[in-house]
């Protein structure tokens, strides 16, 4: 089982010790956060130096993430051609494809649609078997769609550690777990900016002072099974226990957040 950690953060490596061959880079949920070159440029000169294995993780974008994302992607494939890139946009997918026919494409959480809510937990022991069954399974693992991802390249897929558990049939791509936050759901609009300045609206376009870096809301409701934690425009819960059936559905490689990933 291969062991991965996430860092989204340069100043987080000391993190990644030995016992990690992979490390994750990146954003999944923002374009704000996209990282700099000078960043990219750190990161590449430590995976080269404890020889690690490297994947870079992208979000969904607009046409200016497109942009700040260019220059990134081409020194990651000129300088780490070996490493995979994670995509939770199919426009991002399209650019590498067409502009730069990179082989080692990965699908983001993003664009995997698990059913990832956790107020399903209450639906058990109240619905059929069959819809419980269809709440652990992901439209990535129907022919057509597998189909499809096969035909664009994609290798790999990333999974969350839902709350119902996972079932996969019929499988094709191999898969990561991301371990112990699972994202639930995300959006253009900010629900953390502004959080300091008391203003009540939320924010999608204009700039903003990234205060998800610092704020971490923790969210409960007496419908919710589990804690909500909010950061930046993104929701997530915690869940640690592992599925026990990780070679069934081909999880190899598993992905520690140390943090909630932001």
């Amino acid at each position: 089982m291969e062991q991965a950690i996430f860092i989204s953060d340069i100043k987080k490596l000391k993190q990644a010790d030995s016992k990690y061959s992979r490390l994750y880079f990146g954003n999944e949920f923002c374009q704000r956060l996209i990282p700099s070159l000078e960043d990219c440029k750190g990161i590449m000169d430590f995976v080269l130096g404890q020889k690690m294995n490297f994947t870079l993780v992208t979000p969904y974008v607009t046409d200016g993430g497109v942009r700040s994302l260019r220059p990134i992607l081409e020194y990651i494939i000129g300088n780490l051609p070996g490493s995979e890139i994670v995509i939770n946009d199919w426009g991002v997918l399209r650019l590498l494809r067409k502009e730069f026919n990179y082989p080692n494409l990965v699908l983001g959480r993003l664009l995997t649609k698990q059913k990832r809510g956790p107020r399903i937990m209450n639906l058990m022991g109240k619905v059929p078997q069959a819809m419980i069954q269809h709440f652990k399974e992901s439209n990535i693992d129907v022919p057509i769609v597998k189909d499809f991802l096969a035909n664009c390249g994609i290798k790999r897929i990333e999974l969350d550690n839902l709350l119902q558990g996972i079932t996969r049939e019929g499988l094709a791509l191999r898969a990561s777990l991301y371990v112990p936050f699972a994202y639930i759901t995300s959006t253009r609009f900010c629900l953390v900016a502004s959080c300091e300045t008391g203003r009540k609206y939320l924010r999608s376009m204009p700039a903003c002072n990234k205060e998800c870096r610092r704020y971490t809301f923790r969210l409960r409701h007496k419908t919710m099974p589990v804690d909500v934690f909010l950061r930046g425009n993104t929701q997530f819960f915690r869940n640690e226990r592992m599925p026990e059936d990780l070679d069934r559905l081909k999880i190899d490689r598993i992905v520690y957040q140390p943090e909630i990933p932001m």
